[in-house]
């Protein structure tokens, strides 16, 4: 497996957007919505498979303070109807938006290795995330702390740096 950090690009946000509908069943997911909130200033962690087929993503953006605060606190359970002017070309405060790996590559350790690729970058910069399963809390857990229950399937997380 490879890891591999790009700009999220259009033909980069056609790839994640792809991944996502194989979890994600949200119709306002549409290749518009993608490229309204992310520009070639964000980064994206692309997981690829031995024959360079994208199989799993990571996208961390920065963002106000103010969204940063709603995260954390457990004011959102859901990101989709972030205003896009939150997310910003930089910033000491760091959403990550979402991680989602193919179901045949799941449970084998790539989001950890992804997270810990993001995380090489962190510090001085802190990190706020929400979990909406199972396997996104897992994850987080590894290396964020939890902040708060925001209903019973998300939770906010944060990592000072």
């Amino acid at each position: 497996m490879k890891i591999k950090k790009v700009k999220l690009s259009k033909e980069n946000l056609e790839i994640i957007r792809n991944i996502d509908i194989t979890f994600y069943k949200d119709p306002r997911l549409t290749i518009d919505w993608y490229m309204e909130r992310y520009n070639e200033n964000h980064t994206g962690i692309l997981l690829l498979n031995e024959q360079n087929k994208n199989v799993g993503y990571l996208v961390c953006v920065p963002i106000k303070k103010e969204l940063y605060d709603q995260f954390v606190n457990g004011m959102l359970a859901d990101d989709v109807e972030v205003d896009p002017e939150m997310f910003l070309k930089e910033s000491k405060y760091n959403y990550i938006v979402s991680t989602v790996i193919l179901d045949g590559y799941r449970k084998k350790g790539y989001g950890t290795k992804m997270l810990e690729c993001l995380m090489e970058e962190a510090k001085g910069k802190n990190y706020c995330a929400i979990s909406v399963s199972k396997e996104g809390y897992l994850l987080l857990n590894k290396k964020l702390e939890v902040k708060k229950k925001v209903n019973d399937t998300v939770y906010a997380f944060e990592l000072k740096s």
